[in-house]
């Protein structure tokens, strides 16, 4: 196991996770979680990071679980207490104020490698901070995506907000 850590969403606040680095019998024996389970968690991330915002809505992430593989039902209440346990081990961040779900900073450092190798195409790095960025802000000209806090961390003393990229100019 080796210590990780990352800084999240629109506050920056770091965390520190113990991670497994070794996939193997026993270690796959260490979930509460069942296949199906898996499976619906697999569809909301998949969501996640194929979308320009980074998250998914409230509403799409319950409409996920009749979306499972070989016709496999999994019922909203289920579904409602997966989204809510998800939250409170960190796999996920409920954001009330746009009612949606983003990655929570033990996906972000447990899943990052897996991320980045199932959705490369679709998955940038920070240009600030260089870790994976999939919920962020982007710079209009340039396309360069930054996480919000490394955004206001940046330019926090500055009187004009710059792209650190190409330079132009931030509203």
């Amino acid at each position: 196991a080796v210590v990780s850590t990352q800084s999240t969403g629109n506050t920056g606040t770091k965390y520190f996770c113990f991670v497994n680095n070794k996939e193997d019998e026993v270690s796959k024996l260490c979930s509460n979680y069942s296949a199906l389970d898996f499976a619906y968690f697999r569809k909301i991330l998949e969501k996640m990071i194929l979308s320009d915002e980074g998250c998914v809505q409230s509403t799409d992430s319950l409409t996920l679980c009749n979306n499972l593989p070989e016709q496999k039902k999994m019922t909203y209440v289920h579904a409602k207490a997966l989204l809510r346990g998800w939250c409170s081990e960190r796999w996920l961040i409920e954001d009330r104020s746009n009612n949606s779900f983003q990655l929570g900073p033990r996906a972000l450092i447990e899943l990052s490698q897996y991320i980045q190798s199932a959705y490369g195409d679709h998955v940038t790095t920070c240009s600030l901070c260089m870790t994976i960025c999939v919920y962020g802000t982007r710079c209009e000209d340039c396309n360069t995506k930054f996480h919000f806090h490394c955004k206001t961390k940046l330019n926090r003393n500055l009187d004009v907000l710059r792209c650190p990229s190409c330079k132009s100019e931030w509203s």
